[in-house]
């Protein structure tokens, strides 16, 4: 064998693993899943409030009252939704409501805090900050507070 027939044999060798190298990376490359927009819901940053009530019922709409009274004060922070639970029973099955009014609070997908009954607008508020005071974001310029130093600026 010529060093030019060897030359060949080289080439066409590593030509073929070339491509066997590319096949088997499209096959286990990770296909992109689908993902259907009625499933995923859209993360916007805010607190989650489910009230699951039941229509008619005066604990649940002295409820409801309070929330559309903290929906207007955090709009930027907190999203209150309201389940009818007599017509949606599926979703407050999932959540494991057994008596109206209920209410599961959520940060993102973690369930943070719920409670089952009526609770007054004060007690309701500052659960509200407290959750909201435990998800606020230091910045970068943020230092421990020194005994006996004052800050700079301020």
């Amino acid at each position: 064998m010529t060093h030019e027939e060897r030359a060949k044999l080289i080439k066409r060798i590593f030509l073929v693993v070339l491509a066997a190298a590319i096949v088997t990376g499209v096959y286990f490359y990770p296909k992109p899943v689908e993902k259907k927009p009625a499933a995923v819901a859209k993360e916007d940053g805010r607190l989650k409030i489910i009230h699951h009530h039941l229509p008619k019922d005066p604990a649940s709409e002295q409820l409801a009252d309070i929330f559309n009274k903290i929906q207007t004060k955090y709009d930027k922070y907190v999203l209150v939704t309201r389940n009818d639970i007599q017509k949606h029973p599926e979703i407050a099955k999932a959540q494991g409501v057994t008596k109206a009014p209920h209410v599961v609070i959520f940060s993102g997908t973690k369930k943070v805090y719920e409670f089952q009954g009526l609770g007054t607008q004060v007690q309701i508020e500052q659960k509200v900050e407290e959750i909201l005071r435990g998800l606020k974001r230091i910045d970068k310029d943020w230092r421990p507070p020194v005994p006996g130093m004052k800050p700079v600026g301020k």
